[in-house]
């Protein structure tokens, strides 16, 4: 059996590929890398607030649980739920679009 490093794996996995299931791929990641970037985002402004998780969810009305798994990003946040962790971290949201940005609450 042969070995492969890592990226010579996904090299050989993604020749093997259609071009769709490329196309469908590459969204798929560029979808879980700005869910753990959002994560990252929202762990950061509650530590910046001196929070836990629960003191966060308590404010949000949440259960500490939907926190864990933002902040982990494994969760599609919707700009509600977004507007409800600004408001209760009482920060500004910001969403960046291309070169313009618009501040929501």
């Amino acid at each position: 059996m042969e070995h492969r490093s890592w990226d010579g794996t996904k090299q050989a996995r993604r020749a093997r590929m259609r071009a769709t299931e490329r196309e469908e791929s590459d969204a798929r990641v560029a979808g879980l890398a700005s869910a753990l970037r959002t994560g990252i985002a929202v762990r950061d402004a509650r530590e910046a607030a001196g929070l836990t998780q629960t003191e966060l969810a308590v404010r949000m009305g949440v259960a500490q649980s939907a926190v864990s798994r933002i902040e982990a990003g494994r969760a599609n946040v919707t700009v509600d739920m977004l507007a409800r962790i600004a408001v209760a971290l009482g920060a500004p949201l910001k969403v960046t679009l291309g070169v313009g940005e618009a501040v929501l609450a």
